[in-house]
């Protein structure tokens, strides 16, 4: 990553946040959970030189607290009963972040669509996103 990202410190630190967002993760219990944010925090952390007050961490830590989830697997259901929900990140370039919210049972039904009549449909026809952000900064996404 240092050498294609690390031309610039800017760089370095938006790519490095944006491969911490490309980490997803399903646990059934909390303390697991946690454990997994607090080391992926801690490998970010030490990487881009984030201290707990910088607006790097905090971002970090809200970006964990979406992607890692304390849930069931096989039901599909967060800790609360409600459905998983995940985000979908993507850098936008110069400092901007998109996210969008997608139900982790309809993601997951993709692989049911192969071979039926909705083969075809590419996946931005197929799936919606149950809730769409505007471009964010570090700073936002740590608000």
């Amino acid at each position: 990553m240092k050498v294609r990202y690390g031309k610039s410190d800017f760089e370095r630190r938006h790519h490095a946040l944006l491969a911490l967002m490309c980490i997803y993760g399903i646990e059934l219990l909390a303390d697991n959970a946690a454990e997994c944010r607090e080391n992926l925090i801690e490998v970010f952390a030490d990487y881009v030189g984030a201290k707990p007050a910088d607006a790097w961490y905090r971002a970090a830590e809200r970006v964990l607290a979406a992607n890692i989830v304390q849930g069931d697997a096989l039901t599909m259901t967060a800790s609360d009963g409600q459905p998983i929900v995940f985000p979908e990140w993507s850098y936008l370039g110069k400092g901007k972040y998109q996210r969008r919210d997608f139900r982790y049972d309809n993601l997951t039904q993709r692989a049911s669509f192969q071979g039926t009549l909705w083969d075809h449909l590419e996946e931005h026809e197929i799936f919606t996103p149950t809730k769409e952000y505007p471009a964010m900064t570090v700073e936002e996404i740590a608000a």
